[in-house]
Parts: structure tokens; C-alpha cells; sequence
């Protein structure tokens, strides 16, 4: 089935397969085509997004199991619907107990069958790491932990094998290579000398087995009993110390991950390890469940997380498209630049749609309001950075220290190839490292694609360009690096040094698996915290300092789109739901009561002896308001915002943590963490305080056209070319805040009831009350794709042209295939002159009737179209 509408589930053992499968009527009742299912395979335990994969060839058990997956599809596809499946070739969980090949990593190093699996250098230069792969999991540093006790000997019956646990959390395997001593301390000298005498072999040698097998019988107290010393005397653990010493696995604290991990990462997360899904067998072993689903149809598509991660992902997604002799649809989780595309030779169907959810919010906000709105954000904070120096001093940090250790074997990569060419060999380390560290900053996108076919021309480009943006920002380093570093990434070098072209590739490969974190970490994670003039613009794909986009860009974008390209405004990775983000971008149509109520509300919140910073001040003044919920018309009560508060101050500290300014996720400030909540308590402490009656009637004056927006955004992403996604619970109003506040459990037995009551008239005429609107809307355009399916994923996209004063604040457009046709129109910037927009004509001809109101229309002006709803879906009489 071609994908039409999907909607988005995120499982968890508290919404497993079962709970989606009871919801098939539902979705089919609302139009959707196919259920998008977060990652379905084993997880750790517990798990509550399914990104830390443990096992490729393993359905959750917490969710249900193959048996529970295979019913749930079963059930779907009765009422015809089919599964997108996320899939995370990029990297697997570790750490904890959970990851069998992680464990044989630890257990064997570079000797496990599957150490391939997984990118470790094991010949690091890092002391005390050569043969080891680093563990940042310790809670203190390793000599207070181990004093402690916190590192205990156990031996597992059941197994037949000993592991050190780390915490009673971190299973820590001892190679078997080293059981011999353990035996010995123990008086098993016969089953020591066993051991001993086979210590050579490699791990696949049935000999393991078999003494594995004589292991079991054993009584280990003493054995165990003699790796234990006195807490909190450290000589007294010595032979623990050399235990481990001896293992081909090294124990930190989690802080010193920055300075020496060996192994690649999922962005700086040390307990999601990089997989080397581009050599065969691993993609192979990977794929050896996924695939045979997808032959056998119970999965039509898959979505591919995280692409940017892999070392080559126009060559994994050919791999893929090339494994089954069907075709399927294939999206990819790319964050687009706004001037860049998806390489087309990737063979895919789009990406998951990012794109668009930056698109309508900057059609959405008022180009009116942005010089002052920008005023204000000034004025308040004293923040006068420009945003492209937030996000290269933010990129710049992120390389200093989080992701030093793979920066500093990058430049010896660097530095490795300069060694070979004498009119290179004198660049210093500190000025290669310096000058990567600037060109990775000046790198407008995630990354490039180099690959073994060679450099795109587009690429050339952006790589010329950071080169000269790192020149101009850091004339203190010697151009010439700068301009090696530009040999090296073009391949142009591999022209000079023809032998060195094989080493060459492999470190720009690296070089842009590198780039892609850095960019992640810099501006998703630390400056789009930082720079809060108008945070409904601050959105994954987002560039900082953009206020918005032209109606003609908007339409340009729209019909340059591949129609089969997801559509999102919501996903569990957004920052803000997306009604939030429409309510603060209502904002920008009212910046001069903005300016007041915020001016009032820091009177009546700042205290001199808990100061925070203003700009942390504002960004929680935007916050609050996208949060606030759209049907408290009235004070809350104590209770509700208690909730809201407790939700509130978790989705601040995650932001002031991210920014990175006055605290930090590691080595915090715990003081000005508590001024932080001691602020939002006086904001919220009662329904009734000065603050939230002025607040309250702020929300009731700007929120209408927060509505308004989000009515626009739904219409929008339902209508334009590509294929919406629907993520769980957003057909109602959905103002979450950023994970994992939007992964919070969806009251669907509430919009079971809704829709029932919703589809017994027109969508016009539906209460604003609980978003019954937003449904309405919703079921509406999705059972017109369903019924019009070629109009949609084959019709022609064409701009509808206005006149009169308030054209510039209507968007219009028709879709054509055939004799089917589609007039849309929304009337923009709802604080803009009514009468002008109701003076407005839109210039088009046919006879109409609006899907929405039911009704004939006469004629294409504002009044005649936007008299209920903002917007307005016209189909042929």
C-alpha cells in the first residue's frame, strides 16, 4: 500500500502492540493509511523510546513480542491499514546488562567475534586504553569507586562465567583468558590449570564451552570471597585493581567520556554505540529480521534513523533498496539545511519532514512584527550575538570538550597524512586541531557526501566555504592548514598523493560522520537554547536569526517537493508541540502588548537574592505560554497547575542545562538551579497570584490566534504535496514541551468519543473545546486523500494569486490531476486588518463548494471564505 497519512505510536511496556492494534477502527475512521511505529526491536529494559536497541533479530518482548507484532498488523491491515517501521541501524544501547554483543566485547576485545560490529579503536593513544575500549560509566572516579565496593566479583551459575558489576547496574564480563587466577584464589587449581593451559585459544574454540561446563558444578565463595577488601581502604582492593587491570575493558567516571572514548557514539551519549552496518556481515546480522518481514508484507516501509551517522548512507540505502525485489517506501531522518537537498541517488521517498515543519511556522509568524520583536528580545535580555556567532561559539564548545576525544583523533588522522608530505610536515597538533576545530564550525549543514564515487559539486562548495569562514574567524592559524584540511576533504590530495587515496577517503568519511554530532550537539541542543527571541522558530532543522518565509518561497518549496515525503509538525524529537509552537508564533502579530507584560511580569517575579538570567527569564515567559492549556479559560485549579508547573519547571531545567550558560547536565550549578525553581514557583505557586491574573487575561487576548495558526498548520500539512504524519494524541491540541514531556501517555478512549461526535457534521461547526476542531479538520482532509488518492500523490501544485490590500496575509493554492481539483486558502497573520482580509479576492474561477462548512461559495473573498474557520478547502460543485 502507498503510503497516504500515517500516525505516529510510540511504544512502550505501557502501550504495547496490543493498545495500537485496539485503535484500528479509530484510525481508520480518521483516514489513516499506515500506523508509524517507533523502533519495534528488543530494548533495554524498560526502555521508553526503543532507540537503545539491545538485539536486531528480536522483537520487544515488553511490547509484545513477534506473536504480538504479527497480530497487531493483522488486525490493522483488516481495516486497511498497513506499518512504517523505525529502524536504528546507527547504534545499539550499552552499558547495563542487557546487549549480549556489547557484553562479548567487553568479554573477548578485539577477539569477540562481533568487536566489527561496533567502531572501536583499540589502539588508542590514550594511556591505559591500547586493547581496551573505554567504560564512562562509574559514578566517581575509578579509585574512590573501587575503594568503595562498588566494583564486586559475582559468578553466575547459570552462565557459567564471571563479570565484575559496576553500581549493581554495569555487567562487566572477565575474559575467561583470566579465570585461571581467579580459580587459583579460590583452591580450584585443577580447574585452574584448565584454564591456564588453553588461555591462548580464541573465543570460538569448543574448548571454552566445555570447561564452562565443568565451571558450574564449582563452589566460587572463596574464589569470589578473595576479590573482596575493606570499604574505603584502597590497598585492600589491589587484587580487584589487578583483575581489572588485566580486562580488555577500562572503568571511568561517566565525566571522563569527553576526553578518551575510543569507540563512536550516538551524538555524545556513551551508552549508544556506534554499528558498523557497512560492512556486509554486520548489515547482514543487522537485517536478518527487519528485511524478512518487510519480503513477507507484514512491514510496507521503514524509516531510517539517524542516516547522517553512517559512514556511507547512499551506499547503506542502495544496500537496502537492493535486499528485497519489491519496491517499498523508504524515508530517512536527514535534517535538511534550507538551501540543501536530499541527494536524489540515494534511491529514497523523502526524508521524515523536518523541513516542513520550519517552512509553514515562518510562513506563519508576522514578517511585521520581526524588527520589533527583536527590539524586545534585546532590550529585556541585553543579548545583542548575533545568532550565527551563538551557533559557532556553541559548535567551537562542543568540540572542546564533549566530543574532544573523537576531535583529537580526527587530527591525528590529519596530522598522519601531513607526515607523509614534507611541505606539511611541520603543522603542529595544536594549530591542526584548531583548524579542524573552525572548519567543522563553519560548515553550514550536518554534513557532506563524499564517498568512493567521488565529491559532488555541491559539496565542493560548502567545503570551500567553511574554509573561508574558518580563515576569516581564526587568522591567527596558519592558512595553510586551512587549505590542507581542504585537500583532504575534496580528495583533491589523493591527486598529489595517489598511494594515500584509500586513507584519504576513510578520514573524510570520518571527518562527516563527526560533523553531523558537532552540528546536532552546537545548535539543536545548545544554541537553539540559547537564542530565545521567538523560540516557536527555534526547531530541529531550524537556522537561528531566520524570522520567517516569504508566501512566494513557500510555494516554491511546496512545489518543488517530492509528493512522497513525509510531513511533520510534530515528532518525539520536536522541542515544543506543535500548538505551542503556533501559540507563541501568534506572538509576533502583538509585540508591543508583549512588551508590556513582560516588563510587568519581571516586577512581580525577579527577587535580588535568587536572580536569574533574563534571557533564561524570557525563554520561560514563551514557554509558559505555549504550554498554557487552550481550554483554561477560566484560573486552573490547584491541582492542574501543580501539573503543570512540576512539567514546566522539567522542561526548563532541560533547556538551561542544553544552553549550557549558567549550568549544565554534568557539573551543574546547583544554585542557580534553585533560584531557577524558586522563580517558576513564584509563577506558579497559586491560581490566583498578580502574575498569572495578569498572564490569564495576556492568554486570552493573543492565544485566539494561537488557534487560529494551528487551524492553518493542520490544513496546510494535510493538503500540500507530500504525505502527512499525524504524531500520537496532535489531533487534538497538543502544546507538549520538549521530551519527554511529548511522550507522555494519549487519552484515546477522549478522541474515540470526539470523532464520533465530530463526523456527524461538518468539520466548521466543531467546538474549539478539547480541539474538537482540530479533529474535525483533521478526519475531514485525511478522508479526502483517502478518497481522492491520485489528486494528492500525482496532482499538479499551483500558487492562486490575491487581490486587494490583505493579499499579502492570504495563502492560496490549488491542486489539479485530471478533472479533480482543490482550491485551498488560509487567511495568515490573524492580529493583520480584518476588513482588508475580508476585501481580499482570491483569483481563480470554477464553481466551489467548501468542504468544510458544507456550503456553496459564491465568491473567492475573504468574508465569503473565512467566515467560520481561517481556513478554507474548496472541491468542485
Amino acid at each position: 500500500m502507498t503510503p497516504r497519512a500515517t500516525y505516529r505510536f510510540q511504544f512502550t511496556a505501557d502501550f504495547t502492540f496490543a493498545d495500537a492494534a485496539a485503535l484500528a477502527p479509530y484510525l481508520s475512521e480518521l483516514g489513516i493509511s499506515h500506523v508509524y511505529c517507533s523502533p519495534i526491536l528488543a530494548a533495554r529494559e524498560g526502555s521508553t523510546h526503543g532507540y537503545d536497541g539491545v538485539h536486531y533479530s528480536l522483537i520487544n518482548p515488553e511490547l509484545g513480542g513477534e506473536e504480538g507484532f504479527r497480530a497487531m498488523a493483522a488486525t490493522l491491515r483488516e481495516k486497511e491499514i498497513g506499518l512504517i517501521v523505525d529502524f536504528v541501524p546507527n547504534h545499539m544501547g550499552v552499558g547495563g546488562a542487557d546487549n549480549a554483543f556489547w557484553l562479548s566485547v567487553l568479554e573477548w576485545g578485539p577477539l569477540s567475534p562481533v568487536a566489527g560490529w561496533f567502531d572501536i579503536d583499540w589502539d588508542s593513544n590514550t594511556p591505559g586504553l591500547s586493547g581496551k575500549v573505554l567504560v564512562p560509566f562509574l559514578g566517581d572516579h575509578y579509585g574512590e569507586v573501587l575503594a568503595a565496593g562498588d566494583l564486586e566479583l559475582r559468578f553466575d551459575p547459570e552462565k557459567a562465567a564471571f563479570a565484575i558489576w559496576a553500581h549493581d547496574t554495569h555487567k562487566l564480563p572477565v575474559c575467561p583468558q583470566c579465570y585461571g587466577e581467579i580459580l587459583r584464589r579460590g583452591g580450584l587449581d585443577d580447574l585452574a590449570d584448565a584454564y591456564e593451559a588453553v588461555a591462548g585459544e580464541a573465543p570460538t574454540n569448543p574448548v571454552w564451552k566445555e570447561l564452562r561446563a565443568r565451571l558450574r558444578d564449582a563452589d566460587m565463595t572463596k574464589a569470589v570471597a578473595s576479590y573482596v577488601g575493606t570499604p574505603g581502604d584502597l590497598d585492600s582492593w589491589k587484587a580487584m585493581d589487578a583483575l581489572i587491570e588485566a580486562q580488555h575493558w577500562r572503568p571511568v567516571k561517566f565525566s571522563m567520556d569527553g576526553d578518551a572514548i575510543n569507540y563512536r557514539r550516538f551524538f555524545t551519549m556513551s551508552d549508544l554505540a556506534g554499528v558498523r552496518v557497512e560492512k556486509p556481515e554486520v548489515f547482514r546480522a543487522t537485517h536478518q529480521l527487519i528485511l524478512p518481514l518487510m519480503q513477507e508484507g507484514i512491514i510496507d516501509g521503514i524509516r531510517i534513523d539517524h542516516i547522517d551517522g553512517l559512514i556511507d548512507p547512499k551506499g547503506y540505502c542502495l544496500r537496502l533498496r537492493d535486499a528485497l525485489d519489491k519496491p517499498f517506501p523508504l524515508y530517512v531522518e536527514k535534517i535538511l539545511a534550507p538551501d540543501e537537498e536530499l541527494p536524489e541517488d540515494w534511491r529514497t521517498d523523502g526524508t521524515t519532514g523536518y523541513e516542513f515543519a520550519n517552512q509553514v511556522v515562518g510562513l506563519i509568524v508576522d514578517p511585521v512584527g520581526e524588527t520589533a520583536m527583536s527590539e524586545i528580545y534585546a532590550a529585556f535580555t541585553g543579548q545583542t550575538t548575533a545568532p550565527e556567532d551563538i551557533v559557532h561559539t556553541a559548535k567551537l564548545e562542543i568540540m572542546a570538550q564533549p566530543m574532544a576525544s573523537e576531535l583529537e583523533a580526527l587530527t591525528d588522522r590529519f596530522l598522519a597524512l601531513a607526515q607523509d608530505d614534507p611541505r606539511r610536515r611541520d603543522f603542529g597538533r595544536a594549530g591542526m586541531r584548531a583548524g579542524l576545530s573552525q572548519v567543522v564550525a563553519g560548515l553550514d549543514v550536518y554534513r557532506t557526501y563524499v564517498d568512493r564515487d567521488g565529491i559532488r559539486e555541491e559539496d565542493r562548495a560548502r567545503i570551500a566555504a567553511a574554509v573561508e569562514r574558518a580563515k576569516l574567524r581564526a587568522p591567527e592559524i596558519d592558512p595553510g592548514i586551512f587549505d590542507f584540511i581542504a585537500l583532504v576533504l575534496t580528495l583533491d590530495l589523493a591527486e598529489e598523493h595517489p598511494e594515500q587515496k584509500a586513507d584519504i577517503l576513510k578520514t573524510t568519511m570520518r571527518m562527516q560522520q563527526f560533523t553531523g554530532p558537532v552540528m546536532a550537539k552546537g545548535l539543536e541542543d545548545r544554541a537553539l537554547y540559547r537564542y530565545a527571541r521567538l523560540i516557536a522558530l527555534n526547531e530541529v532543522g531550524s537556522e537561528p536569526g531566520h524570522f520567517g518565509l516569504t508566501l512566494e518561497a513557500f510555494h516554491a518549496a511546496n512545489a518543488a517537493r517530492n509528493p512522497s515525503c513525509m510531513l511533520t509538525t510534530a515528532t518525539h524529537d520536536t522541542k515544543r508541540g506543535e500548538d505551542a509552537r503556533m501559540r507563541i508564533a501568534a506572538l509576533s502579530g502583538h509585540p508591543d502588548l508583549w512588551r508590556e507584560r513582560i516588563a510587568e511580569w519581571h516586577e512581580l517575579l525577579a527577587s535580588e537574592d535568587q536572580p536569574i538570567d533574563r534571557n533564561e527569564e524570557y525563554f520561560f515567559y514563551q514557554l509558559l505560554f505555549g504550554a498554557w492549556e487552550a481550554d483554561w479559560s477560566a484560573a486552573p485549579s490547584p491541582e492542574a497547575l501543580a501539573s503543570l508547573r512540576e512539567r514546566v519547571e522539567a522542561g526548563m531545567m532541560k533547556s538551561v542545562r542544553e544552553a549550557a550558560v549558567n549550568t549544565r547536565w554534568v557539573f551543574g550549578n546547583e544554585e542557580y538551579e534553585t533560584a531557577l525553581c524558586a522563580f517558576i514557583a513564584r509563577a506558579l505557586e497559586a491560581p490566583d497570584t498578580p502574575f498569572l491574573r495578569s498572564f490569564r487575561g495576556f492568554v486570552a487576548e493573543v492565544a485566539p490566534h494561537g488557534l487560529v495558526n494551528s487551524l492553518i498548520q493542520t490544513t496546510l500539512k494535510l493538503t500540500a504535496p507530500g504525505m502527512p504524519d499525524i504524531y500520537q494524541g496532535a489531533e487534538l491540541w497538543e502544546q507538549s514541551l520538549v521530551d519527554p514531556d511529548n511522550r507522555r501517555p494519549v487519552d484515546f478512549a477522549l478522541r474515540e468519543r470526539l470523532l464520533g461526535e465530530v463526523m456527524a457534521e461538518p468539520a466548521a461547526l466543531a467546538p474549539a473545546y478539547q480541539g474538537a476542531v482540530k479533529l474535525a479538520l483533521t478526519a475531514a482532509l485525511l478522508n479526502l486523500r483517502r478518497d481522492k488518492p491520485e489528486l494528492f500523490q500525482e496532482g499538479d501544485y499551483r500558487p492562486v494569486e490575491a487581490e486587494g490590500k490583505g493579499a499579502a496575509s492570504l495563502c492560496a493554492f490549488e491542486r489539479r490531476h485530471g478533472d479533480d481539483r482543490m482550491l485551498v486558502a488560509c487567511a495568515l497573520h490573524p492580529a493583520a486588518s480584518r476588513p482588508h482580509r475580508d476585501a481580499t479576492r482570491l483569483l481563480a474561477e470554477g464553481e466551489w463548494l467548501n468542504l468544510l462548512t458544507g456550503e456553496p461559495v459564491t465568491e473567492l473573498t475573504g468574508a465569503a471564505l473565512f467566515g467560520r474557520l481561517p481556513v478554507a478547502v474548496l472541491v468542485p460543485r
